[in-house]
């Protein structure tokens, strides 16, 4: 075998390893809804901010931003409705958030955001205390959520920084349903403060198809390598 060829497996090898040997991320994919906000704006998914302190960040519609991914759990956490995320999972993180200046009354309802990692839990109690149970090792390395400064508002926990209710979301209800294991539909209705929930996700695996094809396409140029060397030679 020349050393071309050589050189070409290796090559491959190495792409082979370095798409599949790391875990993809299991990212917020899309958000959709049935109306805009009360305010007329549409839900979007944005970059993770600075702060997520009260009054810090503020919109006119529902938002959400991914927070740590590919980690393995340390500790149990409690989710909602008492379900527990075992120390050892495999997990990624994201936060959903509707934040309105000042007092003014804000709703958004009928907002679905999919992911492409399946739904493990939702921490949403009123108080933010699984929120803030779990900031340290669940939320974004980036954004701040515990050092308050001048002019922010409380790190969580604090009152009504989760939602009043966890069922539906509609009118003025806060509220979620899990649609299928991607697809969270929520409905938050704030004045002061808003609404911050952390949604958990299961890292992926490289899909079977993918790994597949990538084989083919190897093997298929070690082949063509080959007959190509052996004609030269004849």
């Amino acid at each position: 075998m020349s050393s071309k060829l050589n050189n070409t497996i290796k090559g491959f090898i190495v792409l082979f390893f370095s798409i599949f040997a790391l875990p993809a991320n299991a990212l917020l994919l899309s958000v959709t809804q049935a109306v805009p906000s009360s305010m007329g704006t549409d839900a979007e998914i944005i970059l993770a901010p600075a702060h997520v302190l009260d009054d810090t960040v503020t919109n006119t519609s529902m938002q959400a931003f991914d927070e740590a991914q590919h980690v393995t759990t340390s500790i149990d956490y409690l989710m909602d409705d008492g379900a527990i995320l075992s120390a050892g999972s495999e997990v990624n993180s994201h936060m959903i958030f509707l934040n309105s200046s000042g007092n003014s009354l804000l709703g958004h309802f009928g907002v679905e955001w999919t992911f492409d990692g399946v739904i493990l839990g939702v921490m949403s109690d009123q108080g933010g205390t699984m929120e803030a149970a779990s900031s340290a090792e669940l939320g974004n390395p980036f954004t701040n959520y515990t050092i308050p400064f001048v002019g922010s508002g409380p790190a969580a926990p604090f009152n009504a920084r989760g939602m009043e209710s966890q069922v539906g979301g509609n009118g003025t209800n806060d509220g979620y349903t899990i649609l299928d294991p991607y697809t969270l539909q929520v409905g938050m209705y704030v004045s002061e403060p808003g609404d911050w929930i952390r949604v958990i996700t299961a890292s992926q695996v490289p899909a079977p198809g993918g790994l597949a094809l990538l084989a083919i396409g190897l093997f298929g140029l070690i082949a063509g390598r080959r007959k190509t060397a052996q004609d030269n030679y004849s």
